[in-house]
């Protein structure tokens, strides 16, 4: 039976079974979409780019919603502008909106994406969400500026949360081969309360070597604007012995040999203001890579506080252990 995507009722319920919506299933405003535990639906669900449609939403359940019959965008003959499409969730004007408890996997590309600006009082919400991606683009969680991520297993081969929103706490990560755990280019979008926290890492590895993916921390060059202000990073944990790549890599301008200087740019816009805070990484890079901190003529690494970051038991207490240049300045250490 094709599920309807509109008619006189709030709630949709997948039965029991394997059920196949394909590209696309148009979600509405105030309505509820149920998966169950004993249910698993094939396809994506998103609201058509109607950005007045993405209020009171909610996404909930214990079952799976899964991108394994969709190929990869690149391979779907579609313009780079519907790659989202194959997302498994996307909601523009995402307000009062949420998804909950359900499993995504095998996204064939950015697995959920709640996107809005900035609206405390119309909050977006992701929690109890497991999420198992294996292919290049099948990204986690991109909270934009208004999400809350909380208790969630996001194990990626790409990258796993974009730093921004209302706040991220108590995930476990698990990072297979050539993403970031957080990734720091979209800081500008971020208010000055937020804080990612209590949060595990027990993969941290990478299939290449000397890139500008992977790592624990990563500002690789993208994006513009001021950034980081009151944002804070505590209670992190990285459990992984052998750790592939350097754990911080905030790269304002591209570095040699990770990236080039002159393909990647961060347009103007300092980064500062941020706390990392007891920070426990179990190990270094198994290759010898150094932690860096790269800023820019016109976008400057300043004013960041390092507060009981250790990694291999050895305490961060100077930027002895950096790599840096002219335009890290301000740096304190406790």
């Amino acid at each position: 039976e094709t599920p309807p995507h509109d008619g006189p009722w709030e709630t949709l319920y997948f039965l029991p079974g394997v059920h196949d919506i394909g590209v696309g299933f148009p979600l509405h405003a105030n309505r509820n979409y149920y998966i169950p535990g004993d249910a698993i639906v094939y396809g994506t669900m998103n609201n058509q780019n109607r950005w007045w449609d993405g209020r009171h939403i909610r996404i909930y359940g214990y079952g799976t919603l899964s991108g394994a019959k969709l190929p990869h965008p690149e391979f779907a003959s579609l313009p780079k502008e519907s790659f989202g499409e194959y997302s498994p969730i996307t909601i523009v004007g995402a307000t009062n909106t949420s998804v909950e408890g359900i499993t995504i996997a095998d996204s064939a590309y950015h697995s959920l994406m709640l996107v809005t600006s900035y609206q405390p009082d119309k909050p977006t919400d992701m929690r109890w969400l497991k999420i198992f991606t294996w292919r290049a683009n099948g990204d986690g969680i991109n909270p934009f500026g208004n999400g809350l991520i909380e208790d969630c297993f996001i194990r990626t081969q790409d990258d796993s949360t974009y730093v921004t929103g209302r706040g991220i706490r108590r995930v476990t990560y698990w990072n297979d081969s050539n993403g970031s755990t957080f990734v720091l280019s979209a800081l500008n979008w971020a208010n000055k309360s937020l804080i990612v926290e209590d949060c595990d890492v027990l993969y941290a590895r990478a299939g290449w070597h000397r890139w500008s993916g992977g790592r624990l921390f990563n500002m690789r060059g993208k994006g513009g604007g001021d950034c980081g202000e009151g944002v804070i990073f505590r209670n992190i944990r990285v459990h992984d012995p052998r750790p592939t790549l350097q754990h911080f890599m905030i790269l304002m301008q591209g570095l040699q040999p990770y990236s080039d200087p002159n393909e990647r740019q961060r347009e103007a816009g300092d980064f500062a203001g941020v706390l990392f805070q007891n920070i426990d990484i179990a190990a270094p890079c198994v290759l010898g890579e150094p932690e860096i901190l790269w800023g820019a003529p016109q976008a400057q690494i300043r004013n960041v506080t390092f507060d009981n970051v250790r990694i291999g038991g050895e305490k961060i207490d100077s930027l002895d252990h950096f790599e840096y240049n002219s335009y890290v300045s301000e740096i304190t250490f406790r």
